[in-house]
């Protein structure tokens, strides 16, 4: 009789311990260093808060791994464009629910539109919409907008930021409740946010699409970065997107350790910006220019990316056709640097300051060699850093002279890398304003321009310009690298620069 319950107890331990194993496979857990700002689809500036709201909301079309628009994975069917370019329609999947048990539907549609249109709202998305002439719910899951004039780039602007958002919730509860709550219809629901720490969702039951097969995520929240290359290796966390350039070469150099890589092009540039209001210094052409002979490009790349970078010329990356070879690369000339400051008025140089957000390390680096790099033509450039919901404050509101700035994009038209320098954009004051009137009219004629060829050369076009007046500088374009834990299982088809991981957690799962 002993040695049956002692059995028996065997048996029960084995049980928990399996059952044990398997909760922990049913949680990734992700470490990032900067905590998101607002869970706000409508106004949110950081690349944190998208990597959670990305599991929370479904996007309206969605885009393949070559970058052409699809319905897979989407809350639409399908869609039609009219033959003049004016009209789009679009058909709304039935039966999908938001995590409140809500149906989605056209109405939610039109409410997600009007809110990225409404100026109150101050998303700094706003002007993409203003060609807008109506939305409207034809039926419940037919939503026809219409218009003012064809837009080519409209396909790329109308997928919402990802995010399809519940009307009847938002309308009940106000922006602020959502922000605290967040619900979608997306893979992963909201379960809670513990500022400093981290935000947890779970596997939404109910999802339309297939299942999320992980059924919890939490990310955490790392501003030391040594602790999460730690907690990396000791699998305290499963998977770390976005990695500095050194900790992922060092972690690559250190096999056995249960960990896997990749990397992808990301449709993202890394630069310098300027306030070039009229009451700023950097009003004058001729500074900013100045700024752009004294930096040393490749010596901030091999600082802290090393091959993980390619030099930046423009704003659009070398593997989309609207890459800018024409457009002033400003090798470093210190002799010019100087001419121009005293062209300027300023032959002894000036104090200004140049600021960077301080939970990226890489980033702050960057500036105190550029610092370096424009004392040598007289330029006194304090660094100063600050907390991340500070730093898009200050920037914003044009407090910064200069700051270190990545704008990232999913989308295969790059009208949000050239629409930041239209003077009508909502992003054009954020980094620091721009006025060109050349400029306005080819981004203009960009999104009227139906072949891509043509199109491609006005993108080109309106880099050379604004690069010659310095709208902003540019350093890199990333190779980004991300390591996990090796027990997880990524799919291939991840990994480019329009269907990241990160953003396709639903698709990930543990063991084979």
């Amino acid at each position: 009789m002993k040695r049956i319950l002692l059995s028996g107890v065997l048996c029960l331990s084995l049980a928990l311990l399996v059952v044990g194993s398997v909760g922990m496979a049913s949680v990734v857990r992700i470490a990032v260093q900067v905590e998101p700002s607002r869970l706000n689809p409508i106004t949110y500036q950081d690349t944190e808060t998208g990597f959670v709201l990305g599991a929370v909301c479904d996007p309206l079309i969605e885009l393949t791994s070559e970058g052409s628009f699809t319905a897979e994975d989407a809350i639409i069917e399908d869609y039609s464009i009219s033959d003049d370019g004016l009209v789009y329609t679009f058909y709304i999947r039935e039966g999908i629910t938001f995590h409140n048990g809500d149906a989605l539907t056209g109405y939610d549609v039109k409410f997600t539109y009007e809110a990225f249109m409404d100026p109150d709202l101050g998303s700094p998305h706003h002007r993409y919409y203003v060609g807008i002439e109506t939305v409207e719910v034809i039926e419940d899951y037919t939503v026809k907008v219409t218009l003012s004039e064809p837009d080519v780039a409209f396909l790329t602007l109308a997928r919402l930021r990802g995010h399809v958002l519940p009307k009847a919730y938002i309308e009940e509860v106000g922006w602020e409740g959502f922000e605290r709550n967040p619900i979608g219809s997306g893979p992963y629901k909201f379960v809670e946010h513990l500022p400093g720490r981290r935000i947890v969702l779970e596997k939404f039951e109910d999802y339309w699409g297939d299942k999320a097969r992980i059924e919890r995520v939490e990310f955490r929240f790392y501003p030391e970065l040594s602790t999460a290359i730690m907690a990396l290796e000791t699998k305290d966390v499963d998977f770390m997107p976005e990695m500095p350039a050194e900790e992922f070469a060092y972690l690559q150099g250190r096999p056995g350790i249960g960990l896997k890589f990749g990397t992808y092009e990301r449709f993202e540039d890394h630069r310098i910006c300027f306030d070039k209001r009229p009451e700023s210094i950097f009003s004058d052409v001729r500074l900013r220019q100045a700024v752009a002979y004294a930096i040393d490009q490749a010596e901030v790349i091999a600082l802290t990316r090393g091959d993980m970078a390619v030099p930046a010329r423009g704003r659009v990356p070398t593997f989309h056709p609207a890459y800018a070879a024409d457009a002033n690369a400003y090798e470093v000339d210190l002799d010019k640097a100087r001419q121009l400051l005293e062209d300027a008025g300023y032959p002894d140089g000036f104090k200004t300051q140049i600021y960077a957000p301080a939970g990226y390390r890489e980033r702050v680096q960057e500036v105190q060699l550029i610092e370096r790099h424009l004392a040598r033509v007289g330029i006194e450039a304090e660094v100063v850093t600050l907390e991340w919901g500070t730093y898009l404050d200050v920037t914003a509101e044009g407090e910064a002279p200069m700051f270190r700035e990545r704008w990232s994009a999913s989308v295969p038209e790059p009208i949000s890398f050239v629409e930041v320098w239209h003077s009508e954009s909502s992003w054009n004051p954020i980094f620091g304003t721009y006025y060109n009137e050349e400029v306005d009219r080819l981004i203009d004629e960009i999104r009227l321009t139906v072949d891509a060829e043509d199109r491609w050369a006005l993108y080109r076009r309106v880099q050379e310009i604004a690069m010659d007046e310095v709208a902003s500088y540019p350093l890199y374009w990333p190779l980004v690298g991300e390591a996990y834990n090796d027990e997880l299982v990524i799919p291939d088809d991840l990994w480019n620069p329009f269907r990241r991981p990160i953003v396709n957690i639903n698709k990930w799962s543990f063991g084979s």
